[in-house]
């Protein structure tokens, strides 16, 4: 709140001047909070929040959602303010993210909030157990879902956010099933996953889907240099390298080891293109053990990253180099460009899609790997 300025003499003039500056400051700090907590305090996403924010003020929560896009997108943020939402102490649709319940939740202290996950699955685990697992299992759905007959203990709702959803085996999807099928009128359950199409189509009929895509470059630019106080130039390239996944931006901002490691990954994958085939190869077997190993993530991340150079060697082949994300390898995109056919570039990018969905299938990953080397584009 402004506090009022202090006089002890004034004409009715200043008085009514001094009224019309003190509403306005008034004015502009609410609308400050309140363009905070309208969006709740999420960057991008508008038609989510107030398909949500309608949904609770109708009184027309779903039992469950299913929350997909990619990795950073801001898929767990908006799990987390919808839990909030639905428990705040305002009792609006919009959390104020500052009384206890909203407080609690965030810190994930609530009683009333359970969270489950890969994460949670492998806490405890000796580290090299915790690499290895793969799946998300029956006895992780069961303990997450266990006490949700249970009311809420000192909230208005219980809520269930379940991370990973994709990776539910079989048994799990199954264990699941009655729970949306009969949920207790005061539990919301959220599921959490990077591609709904990985889930069983029993599950995903059963939950209202919200598929988050990534936010526009210059909202991302904007949440940076507002957050952190970015040169424009920094701003500008982190942006552009996080292909609006707002949430991989503002987490390297304070990772720049990350950074640098993943540049000297698209080095690494870039060389490829050079190296004779039995080089190639290795780079496979060695990815196939991480693979194997736990570290499926990080197979996917090089991947993406891949595919991501050659769609921007694909857009400026076709005429649109404004649309790159490599932004500081402009000349070498553009070198690309002029080397290889357009149709080839498509086909290869098309080959590392087909090879992360035989990953996920649990296709032979060195094979799968491989086999995607073997199309890499010919020099015209």
């Amino acid at each position: 709140m402004i506090t009022p300025l202090r006089t002890t003499h004034y004409a009715l003039g200043d008085f009514v001047l001094y009224t019309a500056i003190n509403n306005t400051l008034q004015r502009v700090v609410s609308t400050i909070y309140y363009s905070k907590t309208m969006n709740w305090n999420i960057i991008g996403h508008e038609w989510a929040v107030d398909l949500l924010r309608r949904s609770i003020s109708g009184g027309h929560v779903a039992h469950a959602y299913l929350l997909s896009g990619p990795a950073g997108v801001g898929k767990s943020v908006l799990a987390l303010r919808l839990a909030q939402a639905l428990n705040c102490e305002t009792s609006s649709p919009d959390p104020c993210l500052r009384c206890r319940a909203c407080s609690l939740i965030e810190r994930g202290n609530h009683p009333d909030v359970r969270v489950a996950g890969m994460a949670s699955q492998a806490a405890g685990l000796k580290p090299d157990e915790a690499l290895r697992q793969k799946e998300l299992k029956i006895d992780t759905v069961r303990a997450w879902q266990a006490d949700i007959n249970l009311r809420p203990y000192e909230g208005r709702r219980r809520v269930f956010i379940l991370h990973d959803a994709e990776r539910l085996t079989d048994a799990a999807s199954n264990a699941m099933l009655k729970t949306l099928e009969e949920p207790p009128p005061y539990a919301t359950l959220i599921l959490i996953a990077n591609t709904a199409g990985s889930l069983l189509p029993t599950i995903v009929s059963r939950c209202q889907p919200l598929k988050l895509r990534p936010i526009p470059r210059a909202a991302v630019v904007a949440a940076l240099r507002e957050r952190y106080q970015l040169a424009q130039s920094d701003a500008d390239l982190l942006a552009a390298w996080s292909g609006g996944r707002v949430g991989w931006a503002l987490r390297m901002v304070g990772s720049p080891d990350d950074l640098a490691a993943h540049q000297a990954q698209l080095d690494a994958l870039l060389e490829l293109h050079t190296q004779p085939r039995a080089a190639t190869f290795r780079w496979a077997e060695e990815r196939a053990k991480e693979y194997r190993g736990g570290e499926q993530a990080a197979v996917f991340a090089a991947l993406e990253l891949w595919q991501s150079w050659w769609r921007d060697v694909m857009v400026v082949a076709a005429g649109c180099p404004e649309q790159i994300a490599h932004i500081d390898r402009s000349d070498q995109i553009a070198q690309a460009a002029r080397r290889y056919r357009l149709a080839d570039i498509h086909a290869f990018i098309a080959r590392l899609d087909e090879t992360a969905k035989q990953l996920r299938e649990n296709v032979n990953p060195q094979l799968a790997l491989e086999n995607a080397l073997l199309h890499l584009p010919g020099v015209v």
